[in-house]
């Protein structure tokens, strides 16, 4: 995969970027989905336009975008893309949100680019090739401690009064161990900020596909462990993900896996 190639991706990601800036100063609808998420005008625009814009760049790859997803997997080679990761952070003024690309083939993940439209940062990772933000190498944090690390989570749009859908128990552990825990509404954000070692790990169990792919290269790429949510590994079809630098990674997986604890129900 040459450099000129990549080059064309983020140019892609960042032109979508500029749908989305460009939205928030001159307004958009906004729609409900499952739970509690949103869904705008912007998500449809720049889903449209990567659509367009990354067939040209490779034909002969199918597309999986969060907007118009069937519930299929695609054949590879596949563009996984989320046109706008952070909808309901977009939806109420909150200046944290990015497109998120993957290039998949048979072998995985291959190609990741994340941009952050609103603070100018485009990370991108290739497979074996490193990872980067703004063109220069990053790497995962040197933490040997959780004490020492800020971890950040996300909690699931599926939650009710009555099922929050996630296990609160691992949550109130890293409370009790970490430095501190943020809490972003960003998954690819989170995951990007993991690869660069501004959070020393990042957990979140019911995610989608499009959510995680291009962060899960990042991190791998900038020296980090990961694997799907309580999964021996990581895949397009796993429902969470949980990654840390190696210096946490024991301490990291042994709270979430303890005796693999079944989520709270009620509130």
């Amino acid at each position: 995969m040459t450099q000129r190639f990549v080059d064309k991706v983020v140019k892609s990601a960042k032109e979508a970027g500029l749908i989305l800036l460009s939205y928030r100063e001159k307004g958009f609808s906004i729609s409900s989905k499952d739970g509690m998420e949103f869904v705008t005008e912007a998500d449809i625009s720049s889903e449209n336009y990567l659509r367009e814009a990354l067939t040209y760049i490779l034909p002969e790859a199918s597309f999986l975008g969060e907007e118009s997803w069937d519930g299929t997997y695609p054949t590879t080679p596949c563009w996984v893309v989320d046109p706008l990761d952070g909808t309901n952070n977009y939806a109420m003024g909150i200046p944290f949100f990015c497109v998120s690309i993957a290039l998949v083939d048979e072998d995985g993940v291959c190609l990741g680019c994340i941009h952050d439209p609103v603070h100018s940062e485009t990370f991108t990772a290739l497979r074996e090739g490193g990872a980067y933000l703004n063109g220069k190498p990053i790497k995962v944090s040197s933490a040997n401690k959780l004490r020492d690390a800020v971890v950040a989570t996300g909690f699931p749009y599926t939650r009710t009064s009555k099922d929050l859908t996630f296990d609160l128990n691992v949550l109130t552990d890293f409370l009790g161990l970490a430095r501190g825990i943020r809490r972003c509404g960003s998954a690819a954000l989170d995951l990007a900020y993991t690869a660069a070692g501004r959070y020393g790990g990042f957990w979140e169990e019911t995610l989608k596909p499009w959510d995680m792919a291009a962060g899960v290269l990042l991190v791998k790429e900038a020296g980090g462990k990961v694997t799907g949510f309580r999964e021996k590994d990581w895949t397009l079809k796993s429902g969470g993900v949980q990654c840390s630098a190696p210096g946490i990674w024991d301490q990291f997986c042994g709270i979430i896996n303890y005796e693999k604890r079944p989520r709270n129900e009620g509130a």
